[in-house]
C-alpha cells in the first residue's frame, strides 16, 4: 500500500485528531463484533469491517453519514432516545433487533458507550453491537427442553405419588385385614394352650407352639408394615432433638426387657438434630435394638452411639456383634430383606427399611460398613445434625 493510499485509509477510519497506527483497524477488523465511533453531530468517524459488511452496501463508504442515514428513519427513530441518552452521558446497553445488510432480522446485543473530549463533554459515542441471534435461539432451545423435562418430570412425579398412595393404602388395609384371623389364630391357640395341652402329646404340643410363635411373628410383622406405612404418609415437624436422651430412654426400655443382660452402651452427649421427634426415635429404636438383638450371643456386648466428621458429618451406632457380608449391604435397607437366619436372629425384616424411609424423608442418607468378622456400623446424616 503507498504512502497515499495509507493516509487515505486513516483519514477513512480513524478520527484526524487521533494519533492512531494503523493496526488499530487491523485489530478491529477482527474483532467478530461491530465497531463504529460516531461524532456529536451523529456521523461516523470510524467502523470495521464487521459494521461495513451489517450496515453498508459495499460500493460507498459510512465515514461522514449520519446514523439515521445509516440506520434508516425507522430504526433511528426507534433507537433516538439511546442515542440521546449516551451523548448526555449515560452508557446504554440493550437488546435490539436490526435488519442485516441481506434483509434479514438478527438480535444484538448493543453498546453506546460516550466519548468523553479533553474538556469533559461528550464528544460522540463509541458503538459496539454484537450479534447474538444463535446464542438467543440456542438459549430459546435450551428453555424449551427445560421446560418439556420439567413437565415430564412433574408428571412422572404425579404418577409416583399416585402409585405411592395405592401402594400403602394397599398395604394399611391388608395390613388392618390380617389382624382380625390373626387374633383369632392367637387366641385360639391359647385356649388350646391352656385347656387342651395336656390332651397333647410332646409332637402336638411342639406344633402348637410353633403356631403360636408363628402368628406372634406375624402380628409383629403386621406392626411394622403398619410403622412403614405411616412413615411414608406423616407430616415432618422439624424440631430440635436431643439423640442422646432419646437413646438413653431407649436403652433403658431395653434393659426392662431383658434385664438378665449386661450391655455396655456409651452414648455421646451431646448429639442434637433437627427432625421429627416421632419418626427420628422410631430411627433410633430400629437402630439400638438391632443393635441389641444382633451382641445377643456376645458374653461382653458393647454399643456405641456417636457422631463422626469423616469422610462427613453422620452419627453412627456400632456394636461388637454379628457382622455382615458387604457384598449384600445394599439389601440391608430393603422391605424383608435380611442377612441372617430367622432362627439366629428373629425379626421382620422391615426395620431398616423403616429407618431408610424416615432418613430420606428428613432429606438425609443412611448406610452400614461391616463384614462378618469385624465391628458392623450403621451411620445416617441429617441436614442439621448439629447441637
Amino acid at each position: 500500500m503507498s504512502t497515499t493510499e495509507q493516509n487515505h485509509a486513516a483519514k477513512r477510519f480513524f478520527p484526524p485528531e487521533a494519533d492512531r497506527s494503523i493496526d488499530l483497524q487491523l485489530v478491529c477488523d477482527a474483532v467478530p463484533a461491530l465497531i463504529a465511533h460516531v461524532d456529536k453531530d451523529e456521523r461516523y468517524c470510524f467502523h470495521n469491517d464487521a459494521y461495513e459488511n451489517w450496515y453498508g452496501s459495499g460500493t460507498g463508504e459510512l465515514v461522514g453519514r449520519t446514523m439515521r442515514e445509516v440506520l434508516g428513519d425507522e430504526s433511528y427513530e426507534e433507537m433516538r432516545p439511546r442515542i440521546a441518552a449516551a451523548l448526555a452521558g449515560n452508557k446504554q446497553v440493550f437488546q435490539s433487533t436490526r435488519v442485516h445488510s441481506d434483509g434479514a432480522d438478527r438480535i444484538a446485543q448493543v453498546n453506546y458507550i460516550p466519548r468523553f473530549g479533553p474538556d469533559g463533554a461528550v464528544d460522540g459515542l463509541y458503538i459496539l453491537l454484537v450479534d447474538i441471534t444463535e446464542r438467543q435461539r440456542a438459549e430459546e432451545q435450551l428453555l424449551r427442553l427445560t421446560t418439556e423435562l420439567e413437565k415430564r418430570v412433574q408428571e412422572r412425579t404425579a404418577q409416583l405419588q399416585v402409585a405411592n398412595k395405592e401402594l400403602e393404602a394397599f398395604c394399611y388395609s391388608v395390613s388392618h385385614d390380617l389382624r382380625a384371623p390373626l387374633r383369632a389364630v392367637r387366641g385360639f391357640t391359647e385356649v388350646l394352650t391352656e385347656q387342651y395341652a395336656a390332651q397333647l402329646d410332646a409332637r402336638g404340643q411342639d406344633f402348637l407352639r410353633r403356631v403360636s410363635d408363628a402368628s406372634s411373628q406375624m402380628d409383629k410383622l403386621v406392626d411394622d408394615l403398619l410403622k412403614l406405612s405411616r412413615v411414608s404418609r406423616s407430616e415432618i415437624r422439624n424440631l430440635t432433638i436431643n439423640l442422646s436422651v432419646m437413646g438413653e430412654e431407649i436403652v433403658t426400655g431395653l434393659r426392662k426387657e431383658e434385664p438378665e443382660r449386661a450391655v455396655q452402651v456409651k452414648i455421646a452427649s451431646p448429639l442434637c438434630a433437627q427432625g421429627d421427634e416421632r419418626l427420628m426415635r422410631l430411627v433410633l429404636d430400629n437402630l439400638l435394638r438391632n443393635a441389641w438383638k444382633f451382641t445377643g450371643k456376645k458374653s461382653e456386648a458393647t454399643i456405641e452411639f456417636g457422631k463422626t466428621e469423616t469422610p462427613e458429618p453422620a452419627f453412627f451406632i456400632r456394636d461388637n456383634g454379628a457382622g455382615f457380608d458387604m457384598n449384600y449391604a445394599n439389601r440391608l435397607f430393603g422391605v424383608f430383606q435380611r442377612l441372617h437366619s430367622p432362627s439366629d436372629f428373629p425379626g421382620s425384616g422391615v426395620g431398616l427399611a423403616i429407618v431408610q424411609r424416615v432418613i430420606n424423608r428428613h432429606g438425609g442418607r443412611v448406610w452400614a460398613e461391616g463384614c462378618p468378622d469385624a465391628i458392623p456400623t450403621f451411620y445416617f446424616s441429617l441436614p442439621n445434625g448439629k447441637c
